[in-house]
C-alpha cells in the first residue's frame, strides 16, 4: 500500500521506507518517512538518521491535518534505500525545454542532463546530505549558483583542477555519520591526477556526480556514478566549449528552475566559450567573479559570490578594481612576449613572473591577455613561470592539428622526471614542471608544434 493513498485508520504492514527528515519535538523526535510515493510522520525516542532505510508497521491517525503513524513495529532495513531511491527518481517529472545551445553534443547529452536532474530532485525529497565542490573560476561558480537553485548543499570552493587523495579524505571525514550522501564535483576532477581521490571517495559509499568539460583523462566516468561531460559523447576538440556552468544551467532548467539562464553566458564568458551569445554584462560578471575568486581561500562558500552579484555597489567597485588590474598588466605582457616560432603555427611565450601582478590576474589570465594580443593568425601562446606553464591555442592552430592536451600527454611520457602534473583541453591547459626545467619543456613544445603542422 502506498503512503500516498492512506487515510485515518489505515493499517500499515511491514512497509519499506526511508527517513527523509527528522525534527526535535518536546523531548522526542518527529521523523518524516517516505515510501517513494507518499509521506508519513511518526514520533520516537529512538535515533534514526536521515537517509536510513526502515520497515514499519502501525496505524495511521490524523494529527491536526498531518497523517501520522502510530508505530507497532519498526526495524532497520538496508534493502529499502536503493529500492525507494529508484522509485523516486523514476517518478521525477522532468521539464523538457529547448536547450540553450545548439549542436549535436548537447542533444546527445540530454539523457545525462535529465539523469542528473532526477538525481538532484530525488536527493532533495529524501533530505540527503550533499557536498558541492566547485572550481574557483567564473565557470565553476556560475554552475554552482545554478545547482544550488535546485538543492541545499554544503558548498565549498576548490582551488585545484584535481581531486586529490587529500580532498577525498577530507570529504569522507565530513561525511562521517551521514547515510547515503551525495558528492557533486563541478568543473574539475577529470584529470589523471584525480584517479586515486575519486576511487577512494566512491569506495567510501558516497554517491559521486561529476559535471565537467575537461577531457576525461583520469577515468572520471568509471569512478563516479553520474558523469555529465561533453567528452562522454564526443571526441571532437570543440567538446570542451560546452562548459560546466552551461551544463549545470541545463540541469537546473530540466528541474523546472526559472531565472537561471543568465548564468550560462557568464560561465561561457569566463572560459572564452562561443556556444552562446555573450554580451558585455556577461563579460563583466565573469571578471568580477574571477577577481573575487583570486582573493578568496580554499573552502570559500558560495554565498560570497551570490551576495556580490546582487549588491550593485560592491559589484561596481570590484569591477573597477578588476579592470584596472587587467589594464595594468597589458604593457608588462607586451614587453615580456617573445615570438619563438614563426611558421604555419606561431609560438609565443610570455614570462608571467615578469608581469607585475599580485593575486589577480593570475598566471592563467596573464597567458590569456598575451593570447588576445597575439592576433588571429594560427598561434600557440605559452605563459611560463619558474615551475610551470599554461597553454592558449587559437582556432587556426587547432585546425592545423595542434592540441594542448595531446602535447601534454606526450610530454608526460617523454619527460616524466621533469613533468610533475598537469592537464586541460585542446585550447587551454597547464603543466607543473620541476624548477629549472621549464626552458627544456618549452623547447620540446616548440618542436612538437613543428611536427604537428
Amino acid at each position: 500500500m502506498s503512503f500516498r493513498n492512506v487515510g485515518e485508520g489505515t493499517e500499515i504492514k511491514d512497509e519499506e521506507c526511508i527517513v527523509s527528515r527528522r525534527m526535535r519535538s518536546r523531548g522526542s523526535t518527529i521523523y518524516k518517512i517516505t515510501d517513494g510515493e507518499g509521506e508519513l510522520e511518526f514520533e520516537s525516542h529512538s535515533h534514526f538518521d536521515a537517509g536510513e532505510g526502515l520497515r514499519v508497521s502501525g496505524k495511521v491517525y490524523n494529527d491536526r491535518g498531518f497523517m501520522k503513524l502510530d508505530v507497532s513495529s519498526l526495524e532497520k532495513s538496508e534493502e529499502a534505500y536503493p529500492k525507494i531511491l529508484e522509485k523516486i527518481e523514476s517518478g521525477v517529472e522532468i521539464k523538457e525545454v529547448p536547450l540553450l545551445a545548439s549542436g549535436e553534443i548537447p542533444e546527445k547529452l540530454k539523457g545525462r542532463i535529465y539523469s542528473c536532474a532526477r538525481k538532484l530532485i530525488a536527493a532533495k525529497k529524501l533530505g540527503r546530505h550533499i557536498i558541492l565542490r566547485f572550481h574557483n573560476d567564473a565557470d565553476g561558480i556560475a554552475g554552482a549558483l545554478a545547482i544550488t537553485k535546485i538543492i541545499r548543499a554544503y558548498t565549498s570552493q576548490q582551488n585545484s583542477a584535481n581531486y586529490t587523495v587529500y580532498d577525498a579524505m577530507r570529504d569522507i571525514g565530513n561525511l562521517q555519520g551521514e547515510k547515503n550522501p551525495l558528492v557533486v564535483l563541478l568543473d574539475f576532477g577529470c584529470g589523471a591526477e584525480s584517479v586515486e581521490g575519486l576511487k577512494i571517495l566512491k569506495a567510501s559509499g558516497a554517491e559521486v556526480m561529476i559535471i565537467d568539460h575537461h577531457p576525461n583523462e583520469g577515468g572520471a566516468e568509471e569512478n563516479s556514478h553520474l558523469f555529465l561531460s561533453p567528452w562522454a559523447v564526443s571526441k571532437d576538440e570543440g567538446a570542451s566549449s560546452y562548459v560546466a556552468g552551461y551544463l549545470s544551467v541545463e540541469v537546473a532548467r530540466a528541474c523546472g528552475v526559472s531565472d537561471v539562464e543568465r548564468l550560462a553566458p557568464i560561465a561561457c564568458a569566463g572560459d572564452k566559450s562561443t556556444i552562446l551569445p555573450i554580451d558585455e554584462k556577461d563579460r563583466e560578471a565573469a571578471i568580477v567573479i574571477d577577481y573575487m575568486a583570486a582573493y578568496s581561500g580554499f573552502g570559500n562558500k558560495l554565498d560570497f559570490y551570490k551576495n556580490a552579484l546582487e549588491n550593485r555597489e560592491l559589484y561596481s567597485s570590484v569591477l573597477v578594481q578588476a579592470r584596472e588590474a587587467l589594464d595594468r598588466i597589458t604593457e608588462d605582457v607586451k614587453a615580456s612576449m617573445k615570438k619563438r616560432l614563426d611558421g604555419p603555427v606561431s609560438v609565443y611565450t610570455v614570462d608571467a613572473d615578469k608581469v607585475k601582478s599580485k593575486d589577480f590576474p593570475g598566471k592563467g589570465k596573464i597567458t590569456t591577455r598575451a593570447f588576445e594580443l597575439a592576433g588571429d593568425a594560427p598561434a600557440v601562446v605559452l605563459g611560463v613561470w619558474k615551475n610551470g606553464l599554461s597553454f592558449r591555442i587559437n582556432s587556426g592552430a587547432i585546425e592545423k592539428g595542434v592540441h594542448a592536451n595531446e602535447i601534454i600527454s606526450s610530454l608526460k611520457e617523454e619527460m616524466p622526471d621533469f613533468i610533475e602534473g598537469g592537464g586541460g583541453h585542446a585550447r587551454a591547459a597547464s603543466l607543473r614542471i620541476q624548477e629549472g626545467f621549464v626552458d627544456s619543456v618549452v623547447g620540446r613544445i616548440i618542436e612538437k608544434v613543428k611536427e604537428m603542422c
